[in-house]
């Protein structure tokens, strides 16, 4: 008998990973990506875009905002805006409920910028009262300048490849 197999220096010794921490990083990533495109959701409500004609229109910076979403639907009475997961009916009463909302963002970010999303196929008599609330929100604010409010379209460019997705 050898010295060695006296000291169980010669029995094999198993290897392996542990998957652990793999496993705790793999879920996390899940975690964190459902969370981003709830977010990303959010802003983003399914609708047709209008198409800029003008070259000086461009994409908006990275500064803290809001997206104001006007929903078209066939029946005029279920027409909406949306502000994140809130609807505002577009009579006088969510007009209003909506000139509140923004002015409170307003009073709490002053360098908010309001980005109105309206789908193509609504009349521009839908849009008007929601820009004159968003016009009059700004009262009140440090804003001496008002409230710019951006309106978002689809870069002709741009608009195939959204089409292929």
């Amino acid at each position: 008998m050898s010295v060695v197999s006296k000291l169980d220096v010669g029995r094999p010794v198993r290897t392996g990973a542990n998957l652990t921490p793999m496993i705790d990083m793999t879920f996390l990533l899940v975690v964190f990506f459902v969370l981003v495109s709830r977010i990303t959701a959010v802003e983003q409500v399914p609708m047709e875009l209008p198409v800029p004609r003008d070259p000086a229109a461009g994409a908006a910076d990275e500064a803290p905002r809001i997206v104001i979403n006007l929903v078209h639907d066939d029946r005029p009475d279920r027409r909406r805006a949306t502000l994140e997961q809130r609807d505002f009916e577009l009579d006088t009463a969510g007009i209003a409920s909506l000139e509140t909302e923004v002015r409170r963002r307003l009073l709490e970010t002053p360098d908010l910028q309001v980005n109105l999303r309206a789908d193509r196929r609504l009349p521009y008599r839908a849009v008007s009262p929601v820009l004159d609330a968003l016009g009059r929100s700004g009262r009140g604010t440090d804003r001496t300048d008002g409230v710019r409010v951006n309106l978002v379209v689809i870069d002709e460019s741009l608009a195939g490849r959204e089409e292929d997705t």
